[in-house]
């Protein structure tokens, strides 16, 4: 069988691999946590996929269809193994997570003649910010500066890291269930625009019907 990509997690003991001999082939998850052993964690059958990238900060995925996928972006939460969006940057050449990992930004740059330009996404997969710009080359995140704390503040933070990340996972998980939201009103709106279509549709067509039987009520 074909390996397409292969990906470790930066900050985890989880790796990821994109396999599979046809067009849209599979991705597995697997983890070191005990280092006498690989477990297998999970697979996602038949994407349109050619290369993974995780976030700095482990946890999320971007499974990514470049090169003649045209673009196709599947934001992925590997703790949750849960597609949190699916979206598409057309002719996207580059993937680029800022040093946080709470951003991304897909590009298209000048090895193609169109579509130039980039897109800045959050981690959950909404898009934030699009600029198209000819003759693109290059996207950059500006590097995180060096913070000096002092021994003393590197201490008190690494014995509440854990409640920190706990934090900060909340505070993901409320954006991600803000998201869910936005996207549940959205098809109830769409969903309420398609009955009362329908329904204008129905009455239109009642009273045409009940024209032609007036008239050949009257033909008669």
């Amino acid at each position: 069988e074909k390996i397409v990509s292969f990906a470790w997690e930066p900050k985890g003991h989880r790796f990821a691999v994109v396999h599979g001999d046809g067009a849209r082939p599979d991705v597995s998850f697997y983890t070191m946590k005990d280092s006498k052993q690989i477990k297998h964690l999970g697979t996602l059958h038949g994407r349109p996929v050619t290369s993974l990238h995780w976030s700095p900060q482990g946890k999320f995925l971007i499974i990514a269809g470049l090169k003649g996928l045209n673009g196709q972006l599947e934001f992925f939460n590997v703790n949750d193994m849960d597609t949190m969006a699916i979206n598409e940057h057309f002719m996207c050449t580059n993937v680029d997570w800022d040093p946080t990992g709470r951003y991304v930004a897909t590009s298209v740059t000048s090895v193609h003649q169109m579509e130039n330009g980039y897109i800045v996404w959050s981690f959950l997969g909404q898009q934030l910010y699009k600029v198209n710009r000819d003759r693109f080359f290059q996207f950059l995140w500006r590097p995180r500066q060096k913070v000096e704390l002092g021994e003393e503040k590197e201490a008190e933070l690494m014995k509440n890291l854990k409640k920190f990340s706990k934090k900060f996972e909340e505070e993901d998980e409320s954006l991600k269930s803000r998201a869910d939201k936005e996207k549940i009103a959205e098809r109830e709106k769409m969903e309420s625009d398609w009955k009362e279509f329908l329904d204008k549709k129905r009455k239109a067509f009642a009273a045409i019907e009940a024209e032609h039987r007036r008239l050949l009520g009257l033909s008669g």
